[in-house]
């Protein structure tokens, strides 16, 4: 175990392995089980080689499943490591993420997901900076959500008790950050892709955005998404 530095930093990406039935079930219909896990799994394709490409910090895949060899290959090219996510709810998981990265030295620790592939890296970068001046950093989602979270703080029970899918996830966390003391940065408002409104959004920017495994999925989809 190594004592947490400032001059240390690492990046979570929390996701699902893209299996039918299990990922994006909110776009089925107009998706069938497999068109959404298609969708699922350039989203996490795309997550994968655009974000950790550009920013410096250390990346770990925590995944709830087995990843298959296509995500293997992804992972490997982009130096990202892959670890199970573990059991419990979303805050159980983040803690134990966060957790395992400060453990092993990281004193800036920024959390996200697959569901906003879209994304700006220029915003993953920005929020690793702002956590040398802040204790947290919030990417909020407009759904009331975030798409990102960032600690340079132990995260001990911060994720715990917090209502998950629900429109007061980001409110609530940056109150519970107040309520301790703790200085908040917060990014530019994002989204991320969990209905049939966010998809048709994310379809129209995904080639200015560079998300090459997302066009490719949504091109046969087009008459299904409008």
């Amino acid at each position: 175990m190594n004592a947490p530095s400032p001059d240390v930093a690492a990046g979570a990406i929390l996701a699902k392995a893209p299996a039918p039935g299990k990922v994006k079930t909110r776009l089925v219909p107009p998706l069938t089980p497999d068109e959404a896990a298609a969708v699922a799994r350039a989203c996490l394709l795309d997550t994968l080689r655009r974000g950790p490409a550009t920013v410096g910090a250390a990346w770990t895949l925590f995944l709830d499943g087995a990843p298959d060899e296509e995500l293997r290959r992804r992972a490997e090219a982009d130096v990202v490591r892959i670890l199970p996510q573990g059991d419990g709810d979303l805050g159980m998981r983040l803690e134990r993420a966060f957790a395992r990265l400060r453990a092993e030295g990281a004193g800036r620790v920024v959390a996200i997901g697959a569901d906003s592939p879209t994304l700006d890296p220029a915003r993953l970068a920005e929020a690793f900076d702002m956590l040398r001046e802040h204790d947290v950093v919030i990417g909020p989602a407009e759904d009331g959500g975030y798409y990102l979270i960032g600690l340079s703080v132990d995260a001990g029970d911060f994720f715990r008790q917090t209502p998950w899918s629900t429109g007061e996830v980001a409110r609530v966390a940056a109150e519970r950050a107040a309520a301790r003391g703790l200085s908040v940065a917060t990014l530019q408002i994002g989204y991320d892709i969990d209905d049939e409104a966010t998809l048709r959004r994310a379809a129209g920017e995904a080639a200015a955005a560079g998300c090459r495994a997302l066009v490719a999925a949504l091109a046969p989809l087009r008459e299904k998404i409008g």
